[in-house]
Parts: structure tokens; sequence; C-alpha cells
């Protein structure tokens, strides 16, 4: 029984200090994206953990507390998702195994850009990182603009 407690003692401690080593990490450099493209918001857990048992958390603290992508018990839970994000976000369930937790968002909007928040959670553990985006209009769009407002004067 001591062995078996004594083992146990290890095993606990040796996976506490396992996931106190842990740390999940973005893009140092601001994301710049142009408005009807697809960005990927890179995020990974370091050194490569397995998150497919884990939960995986997006969302906007820039404008009010805002749910961009939730992953939970294996699965998309988007229920409380905003409404400006239906449709146009998705993990590489595929990379989960590998620790990359990455958010790819569709044709992005200039109203997209922004402070994003990847946060991932085990039973003992979490920490997160910020992803910074910015978001350029289309040149043909600006040029339309540009043209409107000279039309105006003319």
């Amino acid at each position: 029984i001591m062995f078996l407690c004594g083992t146990l003692l290890i095993l606990y401690n040796f996976t506490e200090s396992q996931s106190e080593n842990l740390k999940v990490v973005g893009p140092d450099a601001p994301l710049v994206a142009v408005a009807g493209e697809d960005l990927v918001l890179p995020c990974f857990i370091k050194p490569n953990t397995n998150a497919v048992d884990m939960t995986v958390e997006w969302f906007r603290l820039d404008v009010g507390v805002s749910a961009v992508h939730l992953y939970k018990d294996h699965q998309d839970r988007n229920e409380k998702q905003a409404k400006s994000y239906i449709g146009r976000t998705s993990l590489f369930k595929e990379e989960l195994q590998k620790g990359n937790a990455s958010l790819k968002l569709s044709a992005i909007r200039v109203s997209d850009a922004g402070e994003y928040t990847c946060l991932i959670e085990d039973k003992s553990w979490s920490d997160d990182t910020a992803v910074q985006v910015v978001v350029k209009e289309q040149q043909r769009q600006k040029l339309e603009a540009e043209f409107e407002k000279m039309e105006r004067f003319a």
C-alpha cells in the first residue's frame, strides 16, 4: 500500500509539474488581413500537448465580452456565439491533438479588427494568449468610396 501511495503521489506531482510547464502562445505581431479574405488566428500549447480533451475558447474583450468560438467536450458549442461570427469560425480539429487551437475566421470584415483571446483550459490548468487583428478594406472598395466622394464635389 505504501508503494501504491508513493507511486500515485509521484504520478500526481509529475502531471502537476507537466501542466505548470505548459504555455499558450500566439503571434508576437498583429495579424493584417484584407476584408473579404479568410484569416487564421494562431494559438498553440507549448510544448505540443494534446488539446482534444481540453476546452478552447476564443473571445473578444475589446467590444464587451463577445463569444467568438467555443470547443468543449469534443465538439463546437457555439450557442452563445456573437451573431457576427455565426458560420464564419472553425478550429482545425485534426490539429488539436498536436496542441494547435488556431481559429479560422472566414470572410473577414472591417468590424473583425481588434484583440482576440485564445483561452485553453484543462481540469487543473489554464492559460491564454492575445491575438491582435488589423483589417484593411479591399482596394476596390476604397477606390469606389473615393470616387463617390469626388462625384459629390463635382
